[in-house]
């Protein structure tokens, strides 16, 4: 599996606070079944400001500490942007960190408060740039949660959509569940990923989420999920 969402680099955001916690969840990815992970640090969201370059040598780092412990596990460098108003130009810069060294992919978080047109508008000019936009956790986003029809504007607009195996499971509530299994029926819903931070209650494991979507939408459709990108 490829768990294409995952704060597993320690240190540089509200993911593990150091090495020793960031091995023990590499090694419980491992022990799930995944086999790459892609780290996405919190990227201008008003708390956490990390910059690209930190986040590829970071990556370099970790991946030679996987080396010598024998993990036989992945990372590759990516983030999770919020969609700030000037994240156009920072595209247009070459400011943002693309998913996994894809070319023109980004994982989008959405603020808690948002203006949809706003918002459709901006991932209508990424895609028209060759970008795809790839929405982190809809189904968490409290906006959302209340106006489920605003997430028809956004995948109309060109934006795929990944939610969490944890919202599935009803780690999120019930409402983020419900509406989880509703987006897995949908034709924007393409990523499944652990979002992992720790390894107690957001651990980065994928399995048991796969096991409960394959009961909506079938064994290989949720095995697609975790696939990574075609």
């Amino acid at each position: 599996m490829i768990d294409i969402h995952c704060h597993i680099l320690p240190g540089i955001d509200d993911g593990p606070k150091d090495v020793k916690t960031a091995l023990k969840m590499a090694k419980i990815a491992v022990k799930d079944g995944i086999e790459i992970i892609i780290a996405t640090p919190h990227c201008y969201d008003g708390v956490f400001d990390c910059q690209s370059y930190d986040i590829i040598a970071l990556c370099a780092e970790f991946n030679e500490l996987l080396n010598q412990q024998k993990i036989n596990l992945m990372v590759l460098p990516g983030a999770e942007i919020r969609l700030v108003p000037e994240l156009i130009q920072l595209v247009d810069e070459g400011e943002t960190v693309v998913l996994g060294g894809f070319v023109s992919t980004l994982l989008l978080e959405l603020p808690e408060i948002f203006i949809p047109h706003v918002v459709e508008n901006t991932i209508s000019m990424l895609c028209r740039r060759g970008v795809r936009c790839i929405i982190a956790h809809p189904e968490r986003n409290s906006l959302i949660l209340s106006k489920n029809e605003l997430i028809t504007g956004m995948v109309f607009a060109g934006a795929e959509l990944q939610i969490s195996g944890g919202s599935l499971l009803g780690d999120f509530g019930l409402k983020a569940k419900f509406f989880a299994q509703r987006l897995l029926c949908s034709s924007g819903c393409c990523y499944l990923a652990s979002d992992g931070h720790n390894i107690k209650k957001r651990k980065p494991v994928l399995a048991k989420a796969v096991k409960n979507a394959s009961k909506i939408i079938g064994n290989d459709a949720a095995k697609r999920l975790v696939a990574g990108f075609d």
